[in-house]
């Protein structure tokens, strides 16, 4: 188990991986901290999801309701990011260590922002590509 705790609810973090990549999911609530470059490798691995075992609970403009949340990485805040496209998902980024925080059930949503249904395939159908 690791040392780190939940930025949103101060449980212990339990190291997880996934093909070799290693992330910290909570044990309580199932958000996923994922260090520097960490998810942008996952969301390009099929079958990465399977990391995500919670269900997302609240209406992504709910998430802005906790306005500061610290790194369990490096203590310092984080900032509050949106990624929008198929899902509107606010999550929270280390600006120090680059560390990304995704709430139970986003890292799912994350990935398929990214699918071929995602942005980049509504742009190329828009433009006739």
């Amino acid at each position: 188990m690791s040392s780190l705790k939940c930025p949103k609810c101060s449980s212990p973090l339990e190291t997880v991986s996934y093909q070799g990549i290693t992330v910290e999911r909570c044990r309580a609530c199932a958000g996923i901290w994922f260090e520097r470059c960490d998810i942008e490798q996952l969301k390009a691995i099929k079958g990465s999801e399977t990391l995500d075992i919670g269900q997302s609970q609240t209406n992504p403009s709910d998430d802005r309701s906790q306005p500061y949340c610290s790194c369990p990485h490096c203590r310092e805040a984080m900032m509050q990011m949106l990624d929008i496209d198929q899902y509107a998902i606010w999550y929270e980024k280390c600006l120090k260590c680059q560390g990304v925080w995704l709430d139970a059930g986003e890292f799912t949503q994350y990935k398929q922002n990214f699918s071929s249904k995602g942005l980049l395939h509504r742009v190329r159908l828009a433009l006739g590509l």
